[in-house]
This record gives structure tokens, C-alpha cells and sequence, in this order.
């Protein structure tokens, strides 16, 4: 089925599952069909998993590799009363990994012992020798670091030869030395068998706290999940990977937990309260493009601590301070924002870049803010929907942030290229290098000829379609049924649907900026609310459909009260 409004976009609808299996669905839930169908596809004989991931999927803390002798040494640290310095990254998995640390562990240490640092876009990502120097000199004889230190193999020995030993607790790919710390724990390093190799780095963190209640007997720290559920999703790590489903039930019981107000963040409440997000209704777009963002502003055009003092702080007042800088700082970030999404759309035009044929998105600019790059990156990959790589030239260097589509994973493939670059690392969605700006030619020719050798689906997409609806089975029952499988987000993507033979009526122009398109679909005399957002430039293509066939996502309109169908595609066939 080809798009009538996306030009080059294709349609298919997935293979039906054992016909079998989706009876014994339909007869257990007594749901409509096409949900049954969505379950099987994805869950096979384990759906039930898909409905309620509670909290009996989280894996024992203990199976990762490196945690007993993580746990050790601050049981030690705990005798000894050693004093403890916690090193975050600046982003948001790092600065919620560093809040989730902070917050578990000072129940356990002496009144100003716990030290935190989260850097800055300065001093760049993991340990730099600056902090290594503040470490031993101001007498620190652990240090924990958070999403970050599987790299710095350098800094690491130097504190162990001052005598500071190291707990490194990241999610990203090890190099084939690791540093010398007496415990690493990383879910991606060689030989853990972790069912769940795609914890954030907070993800992590937790579990470093859970292991360390539970070796105490205290209750496992449930109320920390609404940080872990920030930089999980923020992270953009997949929230499942078949029925390893470990990250979405840390995502929705944080939910939970956020809508009883019983979350650890008072930080975190205020500023959803500012930004006028429904604490009962939170999903994972509401935290990955409005409260993130907000967040990363403050290392993009300010100063990280501030969001991990929001992040952290037990008064209201100094919260709703603390906010307010944020939001200062992100109508900055905006405005810079703006600025280079734009250059990157005049610099694609100009360089006749067509990402429905290459597959990928590669763009540099002389001297573009590095702090905005990933931001831009995102926004060409979720436009374009390919992986896209975004560099500031500098005069001999340049630096890259880069952002990727499900099915490709970028940071495997830095790794396949690294002979060309300075530095790499990240995961499968997102990742970061630098390379010597005289090898950027050939890097870029190596990009091209990756995807065309190895995605070639990219290069000629086609998008997959969960199964086929009729309006007469689209009730609140079937949207509740679909709403079980939030939170979505990479590894578990909302379901998209199709509704054939479908037309359209009362069609209007709505939003701020009459942006969106709104009215009603139609189909064999029956009628739903429908909205497609940021297509009212479609209008014609819409009120002209006769017999074409609707990509769309089950919604609900608060205002209206009814489920209503939220339109992604209008398609032939």
C-alpha cells in the first residue's frame, strides 16, 4: 500500500500469527480480534506478560555481573564511614542516575559524606582528569560513577594509583580493555548474561541501590522508579525486546507511582505541574518531548547541576526556584534549537540529500553548538525516519551526536567503523563519536554503503502495520485494551492500525498555530472522532479520500470524552 501523502512511504500489513493462538486470546479476554492478533504478534504464547509487566519481572540485582563486589565495597565504605563521590553524566539518564545514587544511598552515610558531580558539556562525557584531580585531592577513597566510565580507562588507573578505588555503573558498549575498578557493572560487558542488556544507565544505578537494600534487609527502593522511569525513556533504550519486558514495568509502575504522588522527586512534580502535565495521565511522550528536554537544557545552554538539584531537592520552594531557571534556560535551548534545525534543512537541500534513498542522514556545519546536535539529530531522524548523524566541524575536529530508528543499531555500527574516529560510544538509539575532520569524506561514504549492505529496508522503506480494524469494533473497551500495552516507546512501539474504505467529514483546521486536522472518519455509514496531528497541510488529500485506507493510532479525546482515531497515514491500495 503506498502513502498518498508521504512520498516513497510504503504500507504492509504483518503476517497474521498461529490462527490458533489468537482464538485462545479472544476467548480468554473476550477482546476484538484484531487485539488478539496485536498479542500474539508480539507476545506469542507469553502475551500475558504484554498485558500486566508488573513487578515481578525485574530481574535479582545480583545477576549482573560485577554486583556483589560492587556491594561489597560500599558496605565498606559504610563501616568505614568513608566519605563517597558520585560522578553523573550531564544528560538525563545520567543526571537521574546520579539523583536515583544520591537519594538511595544517604539514608545509609554520614551526614555530608556523599559528594555529587554530573559535569558539563566542557569537560565532555564520563570522568575528566579535572574531576579525577578533585577526587584525591579532597581525600575521597571511593567513587561511583553513573552512565559513564566504561571508557575512561585512563582516569580510572590514575585514581587507583592514588589510592581511590572506582565502582563504574554504565550501559554502554566496553572497550576491549576495561578500566581497573574493583567492580564494573554494565550490563553490555562481555560474559554478563543479564536477561535485560537494555537497562539506561540509571536503570543500572538502581539496581546498584536495590542490591545494596536488599543485602541490608531493607524493602526494595520502589518510590526511586520515577527518576529510573525519566532517564529510561529519555535515554531512548527499548522499553521491551520480545517478552524481556524488565524496562517498561520500571516505566509503568513510575507512572503509577507519579499519579498516587508517591514518587521519590518533589523536583520532578513541580515541574510537571509547570509545564501543565496530567500527573494521572503521564506517558513516555509526555517525558521524552516535554519534561526531558526541559532538563537537557540545562547542559545544552546552562548549567547541569540545576536539573539535578530540581531533580534532588526535599523543598518546595527552592524546587519552584530551581524550575524557573530551567525554563529560562529551555527557551534558550529553543531558539538555538530552531536556528540549526533550520540550517540542517538548507544544508540537505543544498547537498541534494534524500534520505528515502540513502537510508541514513549524515550533515556537518562549521562550528554548529554541539550542545543542540543530538536535538537535531532526533528531529531528523523521527522526520525522515532514518538514522541520522548530525557533526560541528571544528578546525581540526569535528564532533557528532547521532540518533537511530528501531532496527538499526548505530552505536554497532560506529564500532564497525571505528578505525576512522577518535572516540565512540553510546547504545543502539543513540550514540556520539569524533573523527579528524580529513576522514569525514570517507566516514561518510562508509555510512552509505553500510545501510545499502546491511538495511537495505531503509533504503527502500517499508513500515509495518499491527493489523486491520473495522470502526464497529473500535470502542473504549478496545482502546482500554490497547492502552494495557503502554508505555510505548522503542521495543515497543504503539500499535498502528489500519482502517480500510474509510472517508472523512467536518474537517477543520486546529491548534495554535492550525497546525492539526480534525473531524470525523468514516466508514459502511458508522463515524469516530479523528485527529492528524501536523498535517493540516494534507486538508485536500483528506476531503478528497474516497475508498483510501487510514494508518492510525488508537487515541482518546479528553475533551470530547470518546476514543477517537489519531491518523498517521493516508494510504491506496
Amino acid at each position: 500500500m503506498k502513502s498518498l501523502i508521504r512520498e516513497g512511504r510504503e504500507w504492509e500489513i504483518a503476517p497474521l500469527p498461529d490462527d490458533s493462538l489468537v482464538g485462545q486470546i479472544q476467548a480468554s479476554l473476550g477482546c476484538a480480534r484484531p487485539f488478539a492478533i496485536l498479542l500474539a504478534r508480539r507476545g506469542g504464547r507469553d502475551w500475558p506478560k504484554l498485558i500486566d509487566p508488573g513487578l515481578g519481572n525485574l530481574h535479582s540485582p545480583f545477576a549482573l555481573a560485577g554486583m556483589d563486589a560492587a556491594v561489597a565495597r560500599l558496605l565498606k565504605a559504610i563501616d568505614r564511614e568513608e566519605p563517597l563521590f558520585i560522578h553523573g553524566d550531564f544528560d538525563v539518564d545520567g543526571l537521574s542516575g546520579a539523583a536515583v545514587l544520591y537519594r538511595g544511598l544517604l539514608p545509609l552515610f554520614a551526614r555530608g559524606q556523599i559528594k555529587v558531580d554530573v559535569g558539563d558539556r566542557a569537560r565532555g562525557h564520563g570522568l575528566s582528569r579535572e574531576f579525577v584531580d578533585r577526587a584525591t585531592a579532597e581525600g575521597f577513597h571511593l567513587v561511583i560513577t553513573v552512565d559513564c566510565g566504561i571508557s575512561n580507562v585512563e582516569e580510572i588507573a590514575v585514581l587507583r594509583e592514588s589510592g581511590v578505588d572506582t565502582i563504574v555503573t554504565d550501559h554502554h558498549i566496553p572497550p576491549v580493555a576495561l578500566p581497573p575498578a574493583v567492580a564494573i557493572v554494565d550490563p553490555q560487558q562481555p560474559g554478563d548474561t543479564y536477561p535485560n542488556r537494555h537497562l539506561a544507565g540509571v536503570g543500572v544505578a538502581y539496581k546498584l541501590v536495590a542490591a545494596l537494600y536488599e543485602r541490608l534487609g531493607r524493602p526494595a527502593p520502589y518510590a526511586l522508579l520515577d527518576l529510573v522511569a525519566l532517564g529510561t525513556v529519555a535515554d531512548l533504550v527499548p522499553l521491551a525486546a520480545g517478552t524481556e519486558v524488565e524496562n517498561r514495568a520500571m516505566v509503568r509502575e513510575a507512572f503509577s507511582l507519579i499519579g498516587r504522588e508517591e514518587g521519590s522527586s518533589l523536583g520532578l512534580r513541580i515541574l510537571m505541574e509547570k509545564l501543565s502535565i496530567n500527573p494521572k495521565r503521564l506517558t513516555a511522550s509526555d517525558v521524552g518531548y516535554i519534561l526531558a528536554p526541559k532538563l537537557n537544557a540545562a547542559n545544552r545552554t546552562g548549567d547541569p547541576k540545576v536539573a539535578f538539584l530540581l531533580l534532588t531537592t526535599a523543598v518546595a520552594e527552592r524546587a519552584e526556584y530551581l524550575t524557573e531557571i530551567l525554563l529560562d534556560y529551555n527557551r534558550d535551548r529553543e531558539i538555538a534549537q530552531d536556528d540549526l534545525i533550520a540550517q540542517a534543512e538548507e544544508r540537505m537541500a543544498e547537498e541534494g540529500v534524500d534520505p528515502t534513498r540513502d537510508g541514513i542522514i549524515v550533515l556537518s556545519g562549521k562550528y554548529w553548538n554541539e550542545g543542540i546536535l543530538g536535538l537535531v539529530a532526533s528531529h531528523l531522524a523521527e522526520r525522515y525516519r532514518v538514522p541520522s548523524v548530525v557533526l560541528s566541524e571544528g578546525d581540526r575536529v569535528s564532533r557528532a551526536s547521532c540518533r537511530s530508528v528501531d532496527g538499526f543499531d548505530i552505536a554497532a555500527c560506529l564500532e564497525s567503523h571505528s578505525d576512522l574516529l577518535l572516540h565512540y560510544g553510546g547504545h543502539r538509539m543513540a550514540a556520539g563519536f569524533s573523527i579528524l575532520n580529513e576522514n569525514l569524506p570517507a566516514l561518510r561514504r562508509r555510512l552509505l554503503g553500510h545501510i545499502v549492505e546491511n538495511v537495505p529496508s531503509l533504503v527502500s522503506p517499508v513500515a509495518t502495520l499491527d493489523a486491520e480494524v473495522s470502526l464497529h469494533e473500535i470502542d473504549l473497551r478496545f482502546y482500554t485494551n490497547v492502552r494495557s500495552l503502554a508505555p510505548y516507546g522503542p521495543g515497543n512501539p504503539a500499535p498502528r492500525l489500519l482502517l480500510r474504505n474509510a472517508a472523512f467529514e467536518d474537517l477543520r483546521l486546529v491548534g495554535a498555530r492550525r497546525q492539526h486536522l480534525k473531524g470525523k472518519a468514516v466508514q459502511d455509514g458508522l463515524a469516530l472522532p479523528f485527529i492528524a496531528f501536523r498535517m493540516a497541510r494534507h486538508i485536500d488529500a483528506f476531503e478528497g479520500a474516497r475508498g483510501a485506507s487510514l494508518v492510525f493510532r488508537a487515541g482518546f479525546d479528553d475533551w470530547q470524552g470518546s476514543v477517537q482515531l489519531e491518523g498517521v497515514d493516508l494510504v491506496s491500495d
